[in-house]
């Protein structure tokens, strides 16, 4: 614990570049269940991905992100069926990072946004949405990063799930 206060004020002798970027991530929800109002939907996991533009500046970022899942319905309320169910969500997210001497980069985020839920395009309910998350990128150069992010998103009203995701930001 000693060490904690030293490594945390070094990384203020660490900055990054500004600038406007472009993140990629590819999600992997770790939860297969969702429920939407009375309804309880099971599904298989599927296709889930975001994309971000965001304004970088020095520590701090600011982004608007739109994320995307689909998935094949198992069950619908217990009762078997074969249809889909489609995720469209908006979020204003900001991250503050910490840099240090190596190209590791460690960041923590919020975010507030709406997500709209399509049961075989019925929609069953748009719901406001929050999330938190923390992840760990490798800077490749001053421009490209890969990370690696956990994420918990809230949609009031529906249910909330925890995500793992793998990201590319390129710094213009």
């Amino acid at each position: 614990m000693k060490y904690l206060l030293p490594i945390l004020l070094s990384t203020l002798l660490y900055s990054a570049d500004s600038g406007v970027y472009v993140e990629l991530n590819i999600n992997n929800p770790s939860e297969n269940e969702l429920k939407i109002e009375d309804t309880k939907v099971a599904y298989d996991k599927g296709s889930s991905g975001s994309i971000a533009i965001g304004y970088q500046m020095d520590r701090l970022r600011f982004e608007l992100e739109n994320n995307y899942s689909e998935n094949d319905i198992s069950t619908l309320d217990g009762e078997s069926i074969s249809n889909n169910l489609i995720r469209v969500g908006g979020l204003a997210n900001i991250y503050y990072s910490a840099y240090n001497e190596t190209q590791l980069v460690s960041s923590l985020g919020i975010g507030v946004g709406a997500t709209n839920v399509n049961v075989d395009g019925d929609t069953k309910k748009t719901a406001l949405t929050y999330q938190g998350s923390v992840s760990l990128g490798y800077m490749v150069d001053q421009d490209w990063t890969w990370s690696m992010k956990y994420r918990y998103l809230d949609m009031r009203d529906i249910d909330s799930e925890s995500t793992f995701s793998l990201g590319l930001r390129y710094l213009f």
